[in-house]
């Protein structure tokens, strides 16, 4: 694209066509955002995908035919292009994000909550181009946090720890907690391992912030944080801590 800007490519799925044209409009207003494709249920938007090999998909949960969920466990493409699930269903957030979905937006959302996920995605693809290339990855060096009608940018140096939760990650900043709607381990690979280690499937810490790691019998540990917090750490991941 002019100026050197790298075009994200996506395909929107979804059967209403009210629906498919607000997000167009949305994305209308990002001048790196090209709409290769739209699909009104599930097998169109499967050949749309196939055809297109976009960056990102925007997929409904419920079409026409095979759920967006089942479309997303289908697509086995190499590389697989990004999923943000759009819907009105929040019971599907769970399944969803087992699919390796980078975001789930909950009908009717606003302009900077969509602005919030192709952030989240445009960081996902430049540090996938990274390592393709043998270079370093760019790491996130902030996350965009959305609180209501405002979003607020939580400098990834000044977390202490992070915990799964739910359909969110919890982001522990000395006494505050910022709520993130992604998944930890989508995080976690935006993050550098140098600075942040995986310790259990619910918890993530700065390395620094680490003050003690404590035996507690029968081959489990925990960690003591400087912060005087104390997180458990699970025997998959206890070889990450130097």
């Amino acid at each position: 694209m002019a100026g050197g800007m790298t075009a994200l490519r996506v395909v929107i799925a979804d059967d209403e066509p009210l629906a498919r044209s607000r997000l167009r409009a949305l994305l209308a207003d990002h001048a790196d955002v090209v709409v290769a494709a739209e699909a009104e249920d599930a097998d169109t938007a499967l050949q749309a995908i196939r055809s297109e090999r976009p960056d990102l998909v925007l997929l409904d949960i419920e079409m026409p035919g095979q759920g967006g969920v089942t479309l997303a466990r289908r697509l086995h493409l190499t590389p697989a292009p990004l999923i943000v699930f759009v819907t009105a269903h929040a019971d599907h957030a769970v399944d969803a994000f087992e699919t390796g979905a980078i975001d789930y937006l909950l009908k009717p959302f606003d302009e900077a909550r969509l602005a919030t996920a192709l952030d989240r995605v445009r960081a996902t693809l430049a540090a996938r181009r990274a390592l393709a290339g043998g270079t370093s990855p760019a790491y996130l060096e902030r996350v965009a946090v959305t609180l209501g009608k405002r979003t607020i940018f939580v400098a990834t140096a000044s977390i202490d720890w992070l915990a799964a939760s739910a359909n969110y990650v919890e982001l522990h900043v000395g006494p505050e907690v910022h709520l993130l709607r992604t998944t930890l381990s989508a995080l976690e690979a935006q993050l550098d391992p140098r600075v942040f280690v995986r310790i259990h499937r619910s918890y993530a810490v700065r390395l620094d912030e680490v003050k003690e790691l404590r035996s507690v019998g029968a081959g489990e540990y925990r960690v003591l944080l400087a912060g005087g917090v104390e997180l458990p750490v699970s025997q998959r991941y206890r070889d990450r801590l130097p």
